[in-house]
């Protein structure tokens, strides 16, 4: 059976992340993996010969097993609350030592993970996702969507995304995936083509191959918006604001829209407004 897999460092983002987690699982007819890492310090020995790190990893393996336990508690009475025609998920708890990235890489090759959850330490979920090395690692070892709930913000319902594309082939697959959640969800799909300062705009034979290709999907509650000019991550945290949007998302791979927007510019003070959640799709993504 396909798994969420949640990860958490037991911060105050718990509580969101957590409610989301219980949300996408009930619809997605997933069960959840709790993950929580530990990186070792580097081996240091102490005057009298002994090894202090020892005792601290102890420490943690004990501390980490109480914490997921009272995690997973506190999720088992939210998905009791669900209503009887939802899935209601089981709970798998799981703690490891490492770089918190490739302990995810190595958990997805065991698992059937549909969607990775994780929180914003602190600041915007824009700011987390450029300078946040967990969500970084986590991004760059994954071939599954990453949901990224900011502080303040549990996604609690699923109406409308919003996903931004230049109309390059790579998007296709993730609009793909996104129609297939949406007949789950019943949630509509704002197309945003974003034209980079600069540039030229788009070829219409593109676009209209593009539009053809999404077309193919059959899926009904699919809408176009346009933008540029020189703000284009404000424009697009303001459109997400006027449009509804639940959430906010992008594909990620060296040559994409999400590398490309933020070459060059000052990410930290444009992207301080992103409120919603944000979901990064990989590009070629496996649709399982």
């Amino acid at each position: 059976m396909k798994k969420i897999l949640v990860l958490t460092d037991f911060t105050d983002q718990c509580s969101l992340v957590k409610e989301t987690a219980v949300m996408l699982s009930a619809k997605l007819h997933a069960n959840l993996i709790l993950f929580n890492t530990f990186i070792s310090q580097p081996a240091m020995l102490s005057e009298n010969g002994s090894d202090p790190w020892v005792l601290e990893e102890l420490m943690w393996i004990e501390d980490s097993k109480k914490k997921l336990n009272f995690l997973k508690e506190d999720m088992e009475l939210l998905i009791a609350a669900l209503p009887a025609a939802d899935h209601h998920a089981s709970i798998d708890c799981r703690k490891s030592m490492g770089s918190l990235g490739l302990q995810v890489k190595e958990l997805l090759e065991e698992e059937h993970v549909e969607m990775i959850v994780m929180g914003a330490r602190s600041g915007s979920t824009w700011d987390h996702i450029l300078v946040g090395s967990d969500t970084v690692s986590v991004v760059n070892h994954t071939n599954r969507p990453v949901m990224i709930v900011p502080v303040g913000h549990p996604l609690r319902q699923l109406k409308k995304l919003t996903i931004a594309t230049d109309f390059d082939e790579a998007d296709l697959n993730a609009i793909h995936y996104l129609t297939r959640l949406g007949r789950l969800f019943g949630f509509a799909i704002e197309i945003v083509h974003v034209k980079l300062w600069g540039k030229e705009s788009i070829d219409q034979a593109q676009q209209t191959s593009f539009e053809k290709h999404v077309a193919k999907f059959n899926f009904p509650g699919i809408n176009y918006q346009n933008i540029g000019g020189k703000d284009l991550v404000n424009r697009l945290n303001d459109l997400c604001e006027s449009n509804g949007s639940d959430v906010l998302v992008l594909v990620h791979d060296h040559h994409s829209l999400l590398h490309r927007l933020f070459n060059g510019t000052n990410a930290k003070s444009l992207l301080e407004k992103q409120k919603i959640p944000v979901m990064i799709i990989p590009a070629g993504m496996d649709l399982r």
